[in-house]
């Protein structure tokens, strides 16, 4: 089993609470100014997570470039 980074865990608590963001923000009867800072704290979550996933995809893109060198040097 594989160790949690604190970056693991800062990804998850954050895509948890976007979620919750959403759901609080899908509700009719928000008040016009909670629904604004939600909104803010949703954008701000939302470019976290997203700039995570781009770091994790370039070095899952890193990994297979490697593994498939080595195989082709074999």
């Amino acid at each position: 089993m594989t160790k949690k980074t604190a970056d693991d865990i800062n990804f998850t608590r954050s895509l948890k609470r976007l979620e919750e963001i959403v759901q609080k923000l899908e509700e009719p009867d928000l008040d016009l100014e909670e629904g604004l800072k939600l909104l803010e704290e949703g954008v701000k979550l939302h470019k976290l997570c997203k700039n995570k996933l781009t770091e994790a995809s370039t070095k899952i893109s890193a990994i297979l470039k490697d593994e498939s060198s080595e195989v082709e040097e074999i």
